[in-house]
């Protein structure tokens, strides 16, 4: 794991039941107690999500709450790639690399969870198990509970969700997955984001951005709660109000595209991430 090293050298590194942790060292004792806790009996933790045969989320108590999160990882060449940092780790699927995400974006944004932690299981060259303790989010609800709660208040809560769009991009980084189960609402009102495993560090262009966030959030999930009619009049009132120095030429293709089609997300990863891939993207 050594392409890992320059993320884990301010941590401290500890064995725990065959896993190899680095914890915040603020927070090591109560960290590293509340994971011995949860190995001795995992059934007692609440999942924070539908467990899977390959993967859980657990809520762990101690002085403060934290969300783990564990990945068994089957195939040997995903293991391979995770061990050795073959690939660019941050457009994937898994532990390592919104480990990785993290690590890159918390310490300029405030809508995102801090890493706890990070832990993993394995033998050269093979990555078996990966685990990442995030801070968690007491008292939050996500979008997606609010909209099923309350469908009513969907025109009132893009306007926020795409403050949040435009704030992350101006923060420097795109989430590339931010459906509403991924946006959590603060009891102040505030919104903030989780699930980094797919994101981007940097923003090549930010009006072809938020054209995607804007296109892909209606899509892929908020259709359910609002009609395609309704959403473009509340996406137009909050550029003309909140982005007046908007390139449209830039933005309305990206968005038309990402609102009205299925983008696979092999192209979503690589047009946020490379300026070539954008470019040839645009010229389509």
């Amino acid at each position: 794991m050594r392409h890992l090293r320059s993320l884990t050298r301010t941590l401290h590194k500890q064995h725990i039941e065959g896993v190899t942790f680095h914890f915040d060292p603020h927070h090591q004792h109560e960290l590293s107690t509340a994971v011995r806790r949860f190995f001795t009996t995992p059934e007692q933790h609440t999942p924070l999500d539908t467990p899977e045969a390959t993967r859980g989320v657990f809520l762990l108590e101690g002085e403060r709450k934290w969300v783990l999160k564990h990945n068994r990882l089957i195939h040997w060449k995903k293991q391979l790639q995770n061990y050795l940092g073959l690939k660019k780790t941050f457009g994937l699927h898994d532990l390592t690399n919104e480990f990785i995400n993290l690590s890159a974006v918390a310490t300029k944004s405030a809508c995102a969870p801090s890493v706890a932690a990070f832990g993993y299981k394995g033998r050269f060259p093979f990555l078996k198990e990966e685990y990442l303790l995030v801070s968690f989010l007491d008292d939050h609800c996500s979008v997606d509970d609010r909209l099923i709660a309350h469908p009513e208040q969907a025109s009132t809560l893009l306007p926020q969700v795409f403050d949040l769009f435009a704030r992350m991009l101006d923060e420097g980084f795109v989430h590339m997955d931010p459906h509403p189960k991924n946006i959590l609402i603060a009891p102040d009102g505030q919104l903030r984001l989780i699930d980094f495993e797919c994101c981007a560090h940097e923003v090549i262009d930010r009006d072809f951005s938020l054209g995607f966030l804007m296109g892909y959030f209606f899509h892929y999930w908020i259709k359910r709660f609002i009609c395609m009619e309704d959403y473009r009049t509340c996406c137009e009132n909050y550029l003309k109000v909140k982005q007046p120095t908007l390139d449209r030429s830039i933005f309305m293709p990206v968005f038309e595209r990402f609102l009205t089609g299925k983008v696979s997300r092999t192209t979503r990863y690589a047009i946020l991430t490379s300026p070539k891939a954008q470019a040839a993207f645009k010229a389509q």
